[in-house]
């Protein structure tokens, strides 16, 4: 067999089992963690995230 057929194959193979252990994990791998909200909302009510919160609200 020619040199880049087989490493043609050999890629394709590793893609078909790499693919086929990603779909097994996402089915059957744990649960991901909740996210952890801070006290902080970002951009409620059009307020920008780098605006002074010291300074009184724009009109």
């Amino acid at each position: 067999m020619r040199t880049g057929v087989r490493i043609g194959l050999y890629a394709a193979g590793l893609a078909v089992a790499f693919g086929a252990a990603y779909g097994v994990g996402d089915r059957f791998g744990p649960e991901p963690a909740p996210v952890e909200h801070s006290e902080h909302q970002e951009g409620g009510a059009g307020e920008e995230h780098g605006q002074d919160h010291d300074a009184p609200p724009a009109s």
